[in-house]
């Protein structure tokens, strides 16, 4: 992978990361946000550097390991920006919409919640590197669709 594309996509990532991690703090929505983290993060990151021109998927193993890098390092900042936020609301004004997770937050060790945050990375990175798989093909469909009725017309 070029050194441009993955400097693009780990920014790219990163960001929606830290956005789903803040609005995962709110009650309702924070499974959906959970849900877009876990499965649909590198494609959304994918997606945006294909419409910025940054980015096109040649390969299966392109797609492979761009969703798992972009899936990896989104729930790095998605982890770190709901861990401070969690724990700020809840010294700030005493409130939390997940009593487990506040607690263990805050009266955990650091070593423990960064354990916590590479095991579930992991898990986030086979996620989206299955996401990027499927995106390729979809966008693979799309484009043989848009060719044969090009050659159609």
């Amino acid at each position: 992978m070029n050194r441009n594309i993955f400097i693009n996509l780990l920014i790219i990532s990163l960001a929606v990361g830290f956005v789903l991690g803040e609005l995962a703090v709110i009650p309702f929505v924070s499974m959906i946000a959970l849900f877009l983290m876990l499965f649909l993060s590198a494609p959304i990151a994918i997606v945006l550097l294909i419409m910025l021109g940054k980015l096109d998927l040649t390969t299966v193993k392109d797609s492979i390991i761009q969703g798992l890098t972009a899936g990896f390092f989104a729930n790095i900042t998605f982890s770190l920006g709901y861990c401070i936020s969690t724990a700020l609301i809840y010294i700030i004004w005493k409130y939390t919409s997940n009593y487990f997770l506040t607690t263990m937050i805050i009266n955990s060790s650091v070593w423990l919640i960064f354990m916590v945050i590479i095991f579930i990375g992991t898990l986030t990175a086979v996620t989206n590197a299955f996401s990027g798989f499927c995106l390729y093909y979809i966008i693979n469909y799309i484009r043989d669709y848009y060719e044969e009725k090009q050659r159609n017309q």
